[in-house]
């Protein structure tokens, strides 16, 4: 059996030589460290040895092979200086004792540093200098390579180790000949150092490709004439019909094209009359040759290496026309690759050996034309080859599906480095050979993650590249056609938000186009529009995913007042030519539309600060106008209150920002992700002109019920229609799914945000709070785990009335009947009707269940997106006496909220309220007054609940009303009274309060207290 073996690693960073036999890595120094000055002696080397001269050789030849390369170059500088020095007794002993001998070993990288003296050493002797005519007689060209020869042959039986470090000793030490250049002074030198590479390749197949890496790397030295000669010898041997033959028979044509090549095996590898013949060569597959070939012996085969052959960085210079020649041109090339790789290590009978080699050699060939030929690189998606990858990446089970996945990686990373190969990349994998569903097929991203290099030069070339293949069916099955338009819709998604954000306004920012703005505007056409040359047309279902995918976009491109921009100029660009319309809709469409350009021109003619309010109005009638498209029957009376809005905000007249809130309130109301990132950007653009009824009309949704009740009177002016739209625009078939973000999926889930109350360490009342809240949600669930059994004892109850009869266990307590008699026809059609009247009542009340839950989750989900606000608000409004206002309102939420996600919101909502106070306190003066009277409130409502994460939240919020009073010393002892006045109501029991809440109270004093006297000091 043949073990694994190990090869040459000699030029290091070389990728064009094969590489094995791994040296260490070399160890580099640290940033700063000065080289280590080894002060190594260059003076001759001692013909008889002492103690010193030993210790001498010893330490320099320890150097020679360390890791270190700067070790290694210092080393081989002091040996060859004092080699050629000495006397040629003492120069024959190193080479015989130290050099030669040395490169059998496997320690850290002798071979690199003994190879390094060797090759300088025959450069002196027989190089231009000629040193072993004039200073070394007796060391001779054959001398010297005999004792290579003699060093490196294993005597007797050794292991298999020892022999293979003796073979590559003696390939490294064919390699210092050549690269010594000494090789062509003499015609009889080639000749005995390729024996002897032939020989060693034959011996052992194993280093058959490392021996003709070496010949090849000699071609370039030998002359034309010389290359005629050994390539007529490598042909007599049969090497030539050998993936080494090939790659020399490449590389001597490329150095030489005049040369004249042997009629067999073949004169150029790459016509078109021998391509068979080479793929099977490349296959390592070759069937026994007859006639004339027949008494030449088979080559050897060596055993299966994931190391890609030398030869193919030889055809692939070839091509990419570093070696440049008329005959190796593009169809050329295209037959080469069809022949060779396509019908060849991928085809039908192919091994899994084979089918992992052609996909490196995708690899290696993807990454070398993208460079240099990108009309080559699209000649590397054939038929057999997309076959197998999309089938091997599918799943995980496929015995190549890791090689397939790092060929999808390799094409990512060459798009991400070169995006101008995004198009033709692009073109095919979703074409002839590819599929347009290629990420669902191969249930991968791959297709997704390029389009995030589109470029705005490229970008209306890769929608149009995208939208091609699914205007017309092409006799395609109905069912594919919606399938392939709704993937389409998903790609333009991606594309809009993966796309790079767009450079800052300009002069020419009118031609620089928006990549976003052109996807969403796509969409949206899709979406609302007719398109002419789409057939068949486009279907109800597909509009439907074309919108909901236009509004899950928009919900995360809009981070910018740009992109506001853009996307109000989609809406103004989409003819609703789709979409009936009665004439008053129309009326206000029109009106509208006329609205929202005067607002965007408005805020082009402001500066950046002022700009946001017209924006946000625009922004508000483009997402009002879609909703008109989308037939919403609340969308007419927004844009009516927007027309109020932007007309009182124009007079300056009082009242708009409450009409504003209320819009965004009937807004983020919706389980929509773009209504409440619209929402969001809209009122964080208004935070400074929101008025105190504004800001009360925010907080009323946070006092109410968590139930029914809430529900009723948050949703009140909500239609059944309108709820029953929200409910169809937010579901979707199992096929759609897969084109919706998981964050999108569910947006209670997306809140749930398991947050500390502060940033100090759990204690012991925390864990009591917590087990508090878990007994509570414990107790929930032992309620409704015994309303549920009473449910079912009701249901037994009323199936045992109506069939006269009882449950097993139930036996000793049921009255015994001695009627065994059949029923009657009528009889049992009465029994049927009272089956179905009680099922009929199980799953009503099974239904007024959920209504119940579903009513909670949707007052849960409302206030959640109310808090939201506040923490804009409070984000930019900080250090405005009106967001104290605030306070009560969150603390009720900390308090009465079932929902731990939400209480935690609030509460984390008022701790950042005291962080941004402190960065944000300015020049505002607040109301004395009416601090004290918030303060003194605070502390009233701490006392109504003992819970911990309560208490923290209340005194956070009590020490952040403090701190807006202590910049005027004379409030100083009024914030120390009120404390005070609650510290002693705690102590006689009037009230109950955490003790933390007067600690905190003390250790804030203490702080502005060492803050004061760092001050007088």
């Amino acid at each position: 059996m043949v073990k694994r073996k190990r090869g040459l690693n000699k030029t290091g960073s070389n990728g064009n030589q094969p590489t094995q036999k791994r040296a260490k890595v070399d160890q580099s120094l640290p940033n700063g460290t000065e080289p280590i000055k080894l002060d190594l002696e260059k003076s001759p080397f001692a013909e008889t040895l002492t103690n010193e001269a030993r210790r001498r050789e010893a330490k320099v030849y320890e150097l020679l092979g360390s890791a270190d390369s700067d070790e290694r170059i210092a080393a081989a500088d002091a040996l060859v200086t004092g080699l050629l020095v000495s006397s040629e007794a003492t120069l024959e002993r190193h080479l015989d004792n130290r050099l030669f001998r040395g490169l059998a070993s496997s320690r850290n990288a002798s071979r690199l540093g003994f190879s390094l003296v060797i090759a300088e050493i025959l450069n002196q002797l027989f190089g231009p200098k000629d040193l072993s005519k004039s200073k070394y007689p007796g060391l001779t060209f054959d001398k010297v390579l005999n004792i290579l020869v003699d060093k490196t042959t294993p005597s007797g039986n050794v292991p298999g180790q020892e022999e293979r470090d003796c073979y590559f000793g003696r390939l490294f030490g064919l390699q210092c000949f050549v690269e010594s250049k000494i090789l062509f002074n003499e015609d009889s030198r080639w000749s005995k150092i390729l024996d002897l590479l032939l020989k060693m390749a034959d011996m052992k197949v194993w280093m058959r490709s490392h021996c003709g890496w070496v010949i090849v790397e000699t071609i370039t030295q030998m002359g034309q004439a010389k290359a005629e000669e050994t390539l007529q010898q490598l042909s007599d041997i049969g090497l030539g019909k050998t993936a080494e033959g090939i790659g020399i028979w490449m590389k001597a044509q490329d150095c030489y094209p005049g040369l004249k090549t042997p009629a067999k095996p073949w004169h150029d590898p790459m016509s078109p009359g021998v391509l068979t013949e080479v793929s099977r060569v490349l296959k390592d597959n070759i069937a026994q040759d007859k006639g004339e070939d027949v008494a030449i012996a088979t080559a050897k085969q060596g055993g299966w290496s994931a190391q890609l052959h030398f030869v193919w960085d030889i055809i692939l210079a070839t091509f990419m026309g570093q070696h440049p020649s008329e005959t190796h041109n593009k169809e050329q090339f295209k037959q080469f690759w069809t022949t060779v790789i396509d019908d060849g290590l991928f085809s039908k009978n192919a091994s899994d050996a084979q089918k992992f080699r052609g996909f490196v050699i995708f690899q290696k060939c993807l990454q070398g034309f993208a460079k240099e030929d990108i009309e080559l690189a699209k000649v590397l998606f054939t038929r057999n080859l997309m076959k197998c990858l999309m089938n091997q990446a599918s799943k995980e089970d496929r015995y190549l599906h890791r090689a397939a996945l790092k060929c999808l990686k390799a094409m990512e990373k060459t798009v991400q480095t070169l995006p101008g190969l995004l198009l033709p990349v692009l073109e095919e994998l979703l074409g002839k050979h590819g599929a347009y569903d290629f990420d669902q097929r191969t249930n991968t991203k791959t297709v997704e993650n390029m389009l995030q290099w589109a470029t705005p030069n490229n970008a209306e070339d890769v929608l149009k590249l995208l939208r091609d293949p699914i205007v017309t069916s092409n006799g395609s099955v109905p069912g594919e056609v919606e399938k392939f338009r709704q993937v389409y819709a998903g790609y333009v998604s991606k594309l809009a938000t993966q796309a790079s954000s767009p450079p800052e306004a300009s002069d020419d920012a009118d031609d620089h186009i928006n990549i976003s703005g052109l996807s969403v505007k796509e969409l949206a056409a899709c979406a609302y529009s007719i398109q002419p040359h789409f057939k068949p047309d486009l279907s109800d279902k597909s509009r439907e995913t074309f919108r909901r995918i236009l509004a899950s976009t928009i919900g995360k491109v809009m981070r910018r007042r740009d992109d506001a921009e853009y996307l109000c100029n989609a809406v103004i660009s989409v003819e609703p030519t789709a979409v009936s319309m009665s004439e008053e809709i129309k009326a206000e469409q029109e009106s509208a539309l006329k609205a929202m350009r005067k607002l965007l021109k408005a805020g082009q003619k402001s500066d950046s600060k002022n700009a946001g309010p017209s924006v946000g109005l625009a922004l508000l009638y483009a997402i009002t106008i879609l909703q008109l498209y989308d037939g919403a029957p609340d969308a007419i009376s927004i844009l009516q209150d927007l027309e109020r809005c932007s007309g009182t905000m124009k007079k300056r007249e009082g009242g708009s920002s409450e009409l504003l809130v209320e819009i965004l309130l009937s807004l983020v109301s919706r389980p929509s992700p773009m209504m409440r990132q619209i929402s969001e950007q809209v009122f964080e653009a208004f935070t400074s002109q929101i008025s105190p009824e504004a800001l009360e009309l925010l907080t009323e949704p946070l006092f109410a019920e968590e139930n029914e009740k809430g529900h009723q009177t948050l949703f009140e002016n909500l239609d059944d229609e309108d709820i029953e739209m929200e409910d169809r625009d937010n579901s979707g078939s199992g096929g759609e799914a897969e084109d919706i973000d998981e964050d999108d999926i569910s947006e209670i889930g997306s809140d749930v945000e398991f947050l500390t109350l502060n940033g100090e360490e759990v204690t012991a009342d925390g864990e009591d709070d917590n087990e508090d809240k878990d007994s509570d949600e414990e107790d929930d669930d032992k309620d409704q785990a015994e309303a549920d059994a009473k449910e079912l004892a009701d249901l037994d109850d009323a199936l045992a009335n109506v069939l006269k009869s009882h449950r097993l266990d139930k036996d000793e307590d049921a009255d015994s009947s001695d009627n065994d008699s059949d029923m009657t026809d009528s009889e049992m059609m009465a029994l049927d009707d009272k089956l179905v009247e009680v099922f009929k009542q199980r799953a009503k009340n099974t239904g007024k269940k959920k209504e119940k839950k579903d009513a909670k989750e949707s007052v849960i989900m409302f206030k959640h997106r109310v808090i939201d606000l506040i923490a804009l608000y409070i984000k930019h409004e900080a250090a405005n006496p009106l967001a104290f206002d605030l306070l009560l309102p969150l603390l009720e939420v900390v308090r009465t909220s079932t929902a731990k996600p939400l209480a935690n919101k609030a509460a984390v909502t008022i701790e950042n309220f005291s962080k941004g106070f402190k960065k944000a306190r300015g020049d505002a003066k607040f109301d004395a007054e009416a601090q004290f009277a918030l303060m003194s409130e605070i502390h009233q409502q701490a006392a109504k609940d003992m819970s911990h994460a309560y208490g923290r939240a209340a005194s956070a919020a009590s020490l952040l009303v403090a701190s807006s009073l202590f910049s005027d010393e004379a409030n100083i002892d009024a914030i120390n009274t009120l404390y005070a006045k609650t510290f002693a109501d705690c102590q006689r029991g009037v009230v109950k309060m955490q003790g933390f809440f007067f600690t905190d109270w003390v250790n804030w004093g203490m702080g502005h207290a060492a803050n004061a006297n760092g001050h007088v000091q």
